[in-house]
């Protein structure tokens, strides 16, 4: 009876593991899946988990630098233009009065209103000093006929300074002449031409007949500011020319 017994008791004991093993196998499949439920839930990604798409930020544009308040600011050198100087002065030579230029502030070396004594001084090397009057300068020895060869007739004031300077003769060829070339044998068509100011300057008479013919008739013209003043007729060319920051007409004496 031992024996069913023992029998008996054996299989319940088998049954009880194998229970005891499904009991196990089905937690161990439980885990297995909410494992890899996991796993399939982390590798499938959620509204939440989607990938971000990169976004486009414009790029700034660069800020132009600024100078540091203590920096030194150093500007390029703009070109400077510098006008070109109309000329009114011919180079001359010293003993050849034919190169000397009527500029109206000066006749070749003479300064127009400049001290008597300092501004003659030099002209004893194309000029004689006539000592009966000390207005009158005659040409030194040249090669132009004697009829042709200019006088210069420097007149001073009170004060000692020149108050004019008178050009006479009949040829330019040693005598001075202005920039544009006219001077001692021009004629008044010639000086019309090259200054369209020139007026008749003797007073009382606005617009004299050229074909009166007189010899005494001064037209003048501006040069820097000062009296140049032409003895010309219609019929006869220029003899005389009077530079003068005072008067446009000469003095009717000059050793009176």
């Amino acid at each position: 009876m031992k024996q069913d017994v023992l029998a008996r008791a054996v299989p319940r004991r088998r049954l009880r593991r194998r229970r005891v093993g499904i009991a196990i196998g089905v937690v161990v499949a439980l885990l297995l899946g909410a494992a890899g439920g996991s796993v399939a839930l982390g590798l499938i990604p959620g509204p939440d988990t989607q990938p971000t798409v990169p976004t486009t930020s414009p790029t700034a544009d660069p800020s132009p630098s600024q100078t540091p308040d203590r920096a030194p600011v150093v500007d390029s050198p703009r070109p400077t233009l510098t006008p070109t100087p109309t000329s009114t002065r011919r180079p001359f030579a010293l003993d050849d009065p034919g190169t000397w230029t009527i500029s109206g502030t000066e006749v070749g070396p003479i300064a127009v209103e400049g001290d008597y004594s300092a501004e003659t001084d030099d002209l004893a090397a194309a000029f004689v000093h006539d000592p009966a009057c000390s207005a009158v300068w005659k040409l030194r020895g040249s090669d132009v006929p004697p009829r042709e060869q200019p006088t210069l007739f420097i007149v001073q004031d009170d004060a000692g300074r020149i108050a004019g300077v008178d050009i006479s003769g009949s040829s330019s060829r040693a005598a001075p002449t202005t920039a544009e070339g006219l001077g001692l044998g021009s004629s008044l068509d010639e000086l019309r031409a090259a200054y369209p100011d020139l007026r008749y300057a003797v007073s009382g008479t606005d617009d004299p007949d050229p074909a009166d013919g007189n010899p005494y008739g001064v037209w003048t013209t501006s040069i820097n500011g000062v009296h140049v003043s032409f003895s010309v007729t219609s019929t006869e060319p220029v003899r005389d020319i009077w530079v003068s920051a005072d008067s446009a007409t000469p003095p009717p004496e000059f050793c009176g």
